[in-house]
């Protein structure tokens, strides 16, 4: 049977001014007075029950009634019994490490101490891991002693974990009654991306004197390498004449080429160029290239999305990847490949990363988009594909499966 619309427009406002009024209700002080007694769900029963039965005892004077009244207010009674009570108790969490990599296990310790006169007699410590927790049984405490208990949690993605703050639970037998009490003690934990660290160094092309020596001979530069005969077109500057006088003919110094190398890092996040698997290999290997950048003493730049980090430690650098999270607004890569190459002129070395989303082809046209005398490398995150590499030392596109790949890749390419 079709309902009418006038019925429907009616049941509509009707719940919605219902809405509003248990809103409204539950703003209330009588309301937030009454959540903040501790009863459970069923200790709410048990009292309702109880008052119910009172009122049928007292109107129509029913022996059963009174029987539940009497069971029910003796059940609240005995809770309270043995929920009463808290003392002084200081509740401290600890971890071993705060910066681990995905697969370590995270290990730390849950210390509660009576500072009060009278004993705390055995309670719960629920302690948030994250998306865990774990539950440790707090045994009955004498004043001015302290509980120990280690804990445990298997890392198994990348993420930042918040440890605690623990709450101490006390609850009755029946579960009537659930005091909880919060401490505000917490730690942070970050649990980096895998990453190879040992890629090498990335040169660019800009003469430094700060910069790593090259195999490529140059005649103007920091580094001496050796003396050659002087060529028509030298320039004069550099005639070694000490060594002209010596041998009689005028001799030039040859040098080896500098680099100090800019890495800038360009990561894709837009949503719909990864699955989950390949959005976590390419924030592995953008983690790989960072870290190897950094402990070479590089400086690096690393755009993300509208984010842009310039680190100065590995550690700056993956406690950003480790929340580092796929958009749905993001911006195209191609213009955020342009954004990134405006404002980082100086930059010699560039990676941009992507994902599947990006053809290669693609991606190709927009490793272009450097001028020419910076070393690109363009890594498509795949898993699970096979390795492949294009192009040449200065230009070079590489698709990769697995972070495994990452340094083959790279030593392939380079030695093309």
């Amino acid at each position: 049977m079709k309902v009418p619309e006038t019925t429907t427009t009616a049941l509509k406002s009707a719940l919605k001014s219902g809405n509003k009024a248990w809103k409204r209700a539950r703003s209330t002080t009588y309301l937030g007075a009454l959540r903040k007694i501790p009863l459970t769900g069923l200790g709410w029963l048990v009292l309702v029950g109880g008052l119910a039965s009172l009122a049928a005892w007292l109107l129509w004077d029913w022996a059963e009634a009174g029987a539940v009244m009497f069971a029910s207010l003796l059940a609240l009674v005995a809770a309270v019994a043995q929920t009463w009570g808290g003392g002084d108790l200081s509740v401290r969490v600890r971890v071993e490490q705060d910066r681990l990599r995905k697969g370590q296990d995270l290990i730390g310790r849950a210390t509660a101490k009576n500072n009060g006169r009278r004993a705390v007699r055995a309670l719960k410590i629920e302690l948030s891991l994250g998306r865990e927790q774990a539950d440790i049984a707090l045994p009955t405490l004498r004043s001015d002693k302290s509980f120990s208990r280690d804990f445990q949690l298997q890392t198994r993605r990348r993420e930042k974990i918040i440890v605690g703050p623990p709450r101490t639970v006390r609850q009755d037998i029946l579960g009537l009654i659930r005091r909880v009490r919060s401490w505000p003690d917490f730690q942070e934990v970050y649990v980096y991306p895998n990453f190879t660290p040992a890629l090498g160094t990335l040169s660019g092309y800009s003469r430094d004197m700060e910069g790593a020596t090259s195999q490529v001979i140059t005649s103007s530069d920091a580094a001496f390498h050796a003396l050659r005969p002087y060529e028509s077109g030298d320039d004069r500057r550099h005639i070694h004449w000490k060594m002209s006088a010596h041998t009689g003919q005028l001799m030039m110094r040859q040098y080896l080429e500098t680099r100090r190398s800019h890495h800038l890092i360009v990561l894709d996040l837009k949503r719909e160029n990864y699955g989950e698997a390949d959005f976590e290999l390419a924030v592995e290997a953008a983690a790989s290239l960072a870290v190897s950048s950094l402990s070479s003493g590089q400086p690096l730049t690393l755009y993300a999305g509208k984010t842009v980090v310039k680190a100065a430690t590995s550690r700056a650098v993956l406690d950003f990847l480790t929340e580092v999270q796929p958009q749905e607004d993001a911006q195209e890569y191609r213009h955020l490949v342009r954004w990134a190459l405006a404002h980082e002129a100086q930059a010699s070395v560039c990676s941009l990363i992507c994902g599947p989303g990006v053809s290669m082809r693609r991606l190709q046209q927009i490793c272009l988009l450097p001028p020419a005398d910076m070393a690109t490398t363009g890594v498509r995150a795949d898993a699970g594909a096979t390795l492949t590499r294009r192009g040449s030392s200065s230009r070079r596109l590489l698709n990769i499966g697995d972070l495994t790949q990452l340094p083959r890749a790279l030593n392939g390419v380079s030695q093309a």
